[in-house]
């Protein structure tokens, strides 16, 4: 792939298959050969049979997996790269939604086009490159028209009208970018996203290179908003450890990391001792790209690892010596 600035790639995922090799060698040379934003736009494979009660797992894994190969990639070629991934069979969107990616040159392997949304807007067919092998372009074809697969807004798992997320959310990464998307996947009607206020972060390590409320705030919304443009988002700055958890009756479920979840149950508790119902937890699970088998202690491996557990901490920290680098030749 020749380098460029922007673009898509286009993925036919199996929720109950891993990651192919194919996919894998061709996110990774997509991500090698884009410098600013990479879309990776993917459509489930038979949506028909997906588990009610475990396809939300598989969902939100699958979609972590995607972050983490493509996170670990930039951060090895050390790229200050924007990675979203948008799946196309709930994401609700119009072909004048495309818009913005149509001039994109987009990658994808043949045989993943049978999955190709009938309403992918005609112009962005003229952009496809095909990889039948990762490092071997085919001449551009035109997708099957006939192959219509819908902007679906029902997903095929057991889902709840309104949800709830939190966190801080500074410099937006791909672990946000994973529960926030996780969030507006099992949300039907409503995500209530709670964002740490400013003065809830005073004794934050880095704290002069915090984000404004605003700022954060404005990056939650464009990014739920591409994702699900179906949903209602609600954001709230929030001062306590409950936020508007502990006063809204509506809200049936909580998007919460492994790492969080303990602590979480502290929220039903608040709910109970003001008369609600206490929410389901539901906990995302980041996982590892590679299976056992195939996990060797390689740097890649190294960083597609470590760009699943990247914080808001460690970005002000690398920041801050950035700022101190540039300091000191003066």
């Amino acid at each position: 792939m020749g380098l460029v600035s922007k673009r898509n790639l286009f993925l036919k995922v199996d929720l109950d298959e891993p990651l192919s090799q194919a996919h894998i060698g061709l996110l990774r040379e997509a991500t090698s050969s884009t410098t600013n934003d990479l879309t990776v736009f993917i459509a489930l494979s038979d949506i028909s049979h997906i588990d009610h009660e475990t396809g939300w797992t598989k969902m939100q894994r699958r979609v972590a997996e995607l972050y983490a190969v493509a996170a670990g990639q930039a951060l090895l070629k050390e790229y200050p790269l924007n990675i979203d991934v948008v799946p196309l069979d709930f994401c609700a969107y119009s072909p004048e939604d495309m818009d913005p990616y149509s001039n994109w040159p987009t990658a994808a392997i043949s045989s993943d086009l049978s999955a190709v949304p009938g309403w992918w807007p005609a112009e962005m067919h003229k952009h496809i490159s095909l990889y039948d092998q990762p490092g071997n372009v085919t001449p551009a074809v035109q997708p099957n028209q006939s192959l219509s697969c819908s902007s679906r807004t029902e997903t095929p798992w057991k889902s709840h009208p309104h949800v709830a997320v939190g966190g801080t959310f500074d410099h937006l990464h791909v672990g946000h970018k994973i529960l926030l998307t996780a969030a507006a996947m099992v949300a039907t009607k409503r995500v209530v996203c709670g964002i740490s206020a400013d003065r809830l972060l005073e004794s934050k390590k880095y704290r002069e290179l915090l984000e404004p409320y605003r700022d954060r705030e404005l990056h939650v919304l464009l990014f739920l908003r591409k994702i699900r443009k179906d949903l209602i988002v609600e954001l709230v700055p929030i001062s306590d450890p409950y936020g508007p958890t502990a006063v809204d009756a509506s809200i049936e479920a909580l998007v919460v990391s492994q790492e969080t979840l303990a602590g979480s149950q502290s929220l039903n508790v608040r709910r109970e001792e003001n008369g609600l119902q206490p929410m389901k937890l539901m906990a995302i699970d980041l996982v590892a790209t590679l299976s056992e088998a195939d996990k060797p202690q390689s740097m890649q491996a190294l960083a597609e690892n470590t760009a699943l557990k990247v914080s808001s901490t460690a970005i002000r920290a690398a920041l801050y010596e950035k700022q101190q680098r540039g300091s000191s030749t003066y």
